[in-house]
C-alpha cells in the first residue's frame, strides 16, 4: 500500500518535462544559494562603485503614486488634491492634564491604556500642544532636567509620594506620537514603555508610510555616519533611501527633525535631498494635522499663561456649558482646556502657593462642565478629555464657520 501511494505521488508530481518535482529541501537549498550569489554580486558592485537598484521596492511605491494619483507627476510638490487633506483650523487647540490620573490605574498594562486614551483623544481633535502638569505642585527643576536631559529612565514606579506619574505620561505620549519607523532610533527600552505597543496606532496623518511619497514633507532623525566637509547629514526618513540635507547642520545624531525633500526620484538616485524645516510649516503647506508636542510644567500656574493663549479653559462638574463659550473670531485663537485630577482644578489652584490666583474662577477664561447630564456618579479623566474636545472644538468651529 505504501508503495502504491508513493508511486501516484511521483505520477502526479511531475514537471513539464517529465522530471519529478525536486524535493521542499532541494528548492530551499538552491534558494539559499541563489540569494547568497545575489548578495556576493551586490558586494561586488557596491566594491566597484556601482550603486544597487532595488528596483523591486522602487517599482512598489511608483505603482503605489501612480494607482493613487494618476501619475508621478501629480504627486509632485503643490500638487492638488492630496487624499486627507484639508485646510488648518483658523484656531488651535492645547490640552493641559495632571500626571496623577494615572495613579487610578492597578497595573502598568492600565496605565499605558489611559496615557493612550489621551494620545488618541488629542491626535482625533488635532490638539498642537499637550501639557502635563504636576497639580501638588512638588516637582523640582532637577526633576525636569533629569527628564528633559535624558537621565531619566522610568525605573520608579509611580506612586503618591513621588512624581514619576508626570513622567509616565508624558513619555507614553511622546512614544506614541513619533512615526513607528522612528521610535527604535528615539526611545531607549523603558519601564513605561513596555506595553506602549499593545495599544492601537494613532494612525496620525503624519505616521506617513514607505510608499506615501506625495507629500514632500517627513519626519526624520540625523544618523550617526560620516559625511565629507561641506555636505549635509543624513537622515532617516523611513524610506529604502536616505535623505542628505542640504546643508550643513550643527545638530547632533538622534536628533528628530521634520524635512521638506524634493519629489519622488525616477532615476534611481542613491539618495534624497531635502532641507530641514518645521512641523508648523508642514502642517500648512500640506493641511495635514503634524501632531502635538509634549510639555512638562511644576505646577498648574506655569500652564495657565494668558499672553500665550487667547481662551483658557477650565473644566469642572459646576461649570457653563459650551454655549457660553465666545472667542475672537477675528484672528487666528489659541485656546488651551486645562483638565483636573480627581479633586478638579480648584484643588491644583489652591495647591499652587506660587500662583496669584486663589480660585478657578478668577484664573479661567470659562468654567466649562463637559457632560451635560451624567448617569455615573464619577468622571475619568480620559473621559473628561474626550468629551470636553468634542464640545469645545464644535463650539468653537461653528463660531467660526469651520466645516473641516
Amino acid at each position: 500500500e505504501h508503495a502504491r501511494k508513493r508511486a501516484m505521488r511521483k505520477a502526479l508530481f511531475k514537471t513539464k518535462t517529465g522530471e519529478e518535482e525536486k524535493s521542499w529541501r532541494q528548492r530551499k537549498d538552491e534558494k539559499k544559494s541563489r540569494k547568497e550569489d545575489k548578495m556576493i554580486r551586490e558586494a561586488e558592485d557596491f566594491k566597484n562603485g556601482k550603486v544597487y537598484r532595488d528596483t523591486e521596492a522602487e517599482d512598489f511605491w511608483k505603482s503605489k503614486v501612480e494607482k493613487e494619483y494618476g501619475s508621478l507627476a501629480d504627486a509632485r510638490p503643490g500638487a492638488n488634491g492630496i487624499k486627507g487633506a484639508n485646510r488648518g483650523k483658523p484656531y488651535t487647540l492645547s490640552i493641559a492634564i495632571p500626571g496623577s490620573f494615572l495613579l487610578n490605574a492597578q497595573s502598568a498594562e492600565l496605565r499605558t491604556y489611559m496615557a493612550g486614551q489621551i494620545a488618541r483623544a488629542a491626535t482625533l481633535f488635532r490638539v498642537s500642544e499637550v501639557i502635563v502638569y504636576d497639580e501638588t505642585s512638588r516637582m523640582t527643576d532637577e526633576q525636569l532636567d533629569s527628564y528633559w536631559g535624558g537621565h531619566w529612565h522610568g525605573d520608579l514606579q509611580p506612586a503618591e509620594g513621588n512624581n514619576e506619574c508626570n513622567f509616565h505620561l508624558a513619555r507614553i505620549l511622546e512614544y506614541l506620537e513619533c512615526p513607528q519607523y522612528l521610535r527604535k532610533a528615539l526611545f531607549l527600552r523603558q519601564r513605561p514603555l513596555q506595553y506602549a505597543g499593545l495599544l492601537n496606532p494613532l494612525d496620525s496623518q503624519h505616521h506617513l508610510k514607505a510608499y506615501d511619497l506625495q507629500l514632500r514633507f517627513r519626519e526624520g532623525v540625523i544618523l550617526d555616519k560620516p559625511v565629507k566637509k561641506g555636505r549635509g547629514a543624513l537622515v532617516d526618513i523611513g524610506l529604502d533611501k536616505e535623505l542628505e540635507l542640504e546643508d550643513e547642520t550643527p545638530l547632533p545624531a538622534g536628533t528628530r527633525i521634520t524635512v521638506e525633500m524634493g519629489p519622488p526620484e525616477t532615476d534611481g538616485a542613491r539618495r534624497f535631498r531635502g532641507k530641514i524645516t518645521s512641523a508648523k510649516r508642514a502642517a500648512a503647506a500640506t493641511g495635514q494635522y503634524w501632531g502635538y508636542s509634549v510639555r512638562i510644567a511644576k505646577r498648574i500656574g506655569e500652564v495657565i499663561d494668558h499672553d500665550k493663549y487667547d481662551c483658557i479653559i477650565g473644566t469642572s462638574p459646576n461649570g457653563a456649558r459650551a454655549a457660553e463659550l465666545e472667542v475672537d473670531t477675528m484672528k487666528h485663537s489659541n485656546i488651551l482646556v486645562v483638565f483636573g485630577g480627581i479633586e478638579g482644578v480648584d484643588a491644583a489652584i489652591e495647591g499652587d502657593e506660587a500662583y496669584e490666583q486663589t480660585s478657578a474662577e478668577e484664573a479661567f477664561t470659562l468654567l466649562l462642565r463637559p457632560f451635560v447630564s451624567n448617569g455615573s456618579r464619577s468622571e475619568r479623566i480620559e473621559e473628561n478629555v474626550l468629551v470636553g474636545l468634542s464640545t469645545v472644538d464644535a463650539r468653537v468651529a461653528d463660531l467660526y464657520g469651520y466645516a473641516g
